[in-house]
């Protein structure tokens, strides 16, 4: 990936949340896990966007750091346990030194991350993700292809992780893959 690139992709996604006020909720599926999701220790929120998983997170008493390549998406979180890092992955795909005890992963798809994503759980710590699938070409022209993650896709993401649920499927005209994985 050029410089260039990683400019063009900063400056959509500040663009984007320039012109956002809201930071929306976290999916509804995850309520079913909370009983299993920590409330305590260190959590990483990969491509945080404006802080919806972040803040989510904090709430539930997670020391949070979140990180993603726009600063005014990140600039919008403002929460007292959520800390940020500005990085294009993409570009230095390093994490931040773990070990967390959850993981969020929503709506970014890097499969060179998945080794790095496992090393940064602390053992017995939960990789929590969701992600597009190409079914959404079905009923949507956008995103592109290049997006969306191919049937699978994510749980190969979680290889060497034990996964707690995996599921495919349309969930408010959306179609996605989600996950819970736990590392041993």
């Amino acid at each position: 990936m050029t410089r260039s690139m990683s400019s063009a992709d900063r400056e959509k996604w500040d663009k984007r949340h320039e012109g956002s006020h809201a930071r929306g909720q976290p999916p509804g599926w995850i309520e079913r896990f909370s009983a299993l999701l920590p409330r305590a220790g260190a959590a990483l929120d990969i491509a945080a966007g404006s802080g919806r998983i972040a803040c989510w997170a904090a709430e539930r008493g997670l020391d949070v750091l979140a990180v993603d390549i726009s600063r005014v998406g990140l600039a919008r979180i403002a929460h007292p346990r959520v800390r940020t890092l500005e990085r294009d992955l993409e570009l230095d795909p390093r994490l931040p030194e773990g070990p967390f005890a959850l993981i969020s992963l929503f709506h970014y798809r890097q499969a060179s991350l998945s080794a790095a994503v496992r090393e940064a759980l602390a053992p017995g710590g939960l990789l929590l993700a969701e992600v597009a699938t190409v079914a959404n070409l079905e009923r949507h022209a956008h995103p592109s292809r290049r997006w969306l993650a191919e049937p699978g896709e994510l749980a190969r993401f979680a290889a060497g992780l034990t996964l707690v649920s995996y599921e495919e499927g349309w969930e408010q005209d959306r179609h996605t893959a989600r996950l819970l994985a736990r590392r041993s």
